[in-house]
């Protein structure tokens, strides 16, 4: 064969191995890329300004949905929940020791309400199917509400009408069937609520006497249901 054939040949070949390594390198800097953009956006999300002092209860049900869309991405690009939330509070996985989800309750007071949101957000989403369509992470990510199965609806834990704004305050919102709105709250949500409530003072998002005007009311919720007749309906607030 001409030599200078089995020189093109070789150059060819070179230049396609180059070619499918400059792809490779392209394609995983590019997912690189957008794992810190994620991690820079769910810091954005969860600051002070969004995420516990929304202008708007639509504001934070906005937050509150795209931040399970960044969950839902983070995923997709191999990122797990935990690992992504690391990221996030700048916690070093790989430390010597390192034991965060078994540190859980040491980490400061906002950084776990934060945690309890995200995650508690992204598996609800999921127990909803909104995440089996990849359009509806789209509609997440503009702040509107996917059909789910069954319906979903955004609630709040801690009713609003005990005390006011607190539908403005992201860590309060969570996915609901839509069929159990207006029901009286559970023994779970009773539990959910009161410990909310004490979470967000130790964050100092609300003072003393509103953690124990909201602690007074669910624990006088849970006693009128513990003092019901078997079949008597009672009378607490949802």
């Amino acid at each position: 064969m001409d030599p200078r054939v089995v020189t093109t040949l070789k150059l060819a070949a070179w230049a396609f191995v180059a070619l499918l390594l400059f792809g490779y390198g392209s394609k995983h800097y590019k997912k690189h890329a957008r794992k810190e953009a994620l991690v820079s956006e769910m810091r954005t999300a969860i600051s002070d300004a969004s995420f516990y002092r929304s202008l708007e209860a639509k504001d934070a049900h906005a937050t509150f949905l795209k931040t399970i869309a960044m969950m839902d991405e983070a995923k997709a690009l191999g990122l797990e929940p935990s690992a992504y939330l690391d990221l996030v509070f700048r916690h070093d996985p790989d430390a010597k020791g390192a034991s965060l989800s078994a540190d859980y309750e040491d980490y400061p007071a906002r950084e776990r309400i934060a945690r309890e949101t995200l995650l508690r957000g992204y598996q609800h989403a999921q127990q909803f199917s909104l995440l089996r369509k990849p359009e509806n992470r789209e509609l997440l990510t503009g702040g509107e509400l996917p059909e789910g199965d069954p319906v979903a609806v955004i609630s709040n834990i801690i009713d609003p009408a005990v005390s006011p704004g607190m539908e403005k305050i992201v860590p309060n919102l969570e996915l609901r069937p839509k069929k159990a709105v207006g029901t009286a709250p559970t023994d779970l949500e009773v539990a959910a609520a009161k410990t909310l409530a004490e979470d967000l003072r130790a964050a100092n998002v609300i003072e003393y006497e509103a953690e124990k005007r909201i602690t007074d009311h669910y624990l006088k919720n849970a006693a009128g249901k513990k003092d019901a007749a078997p079949g008597e309906a009672t009378a607490e607030e949802p």
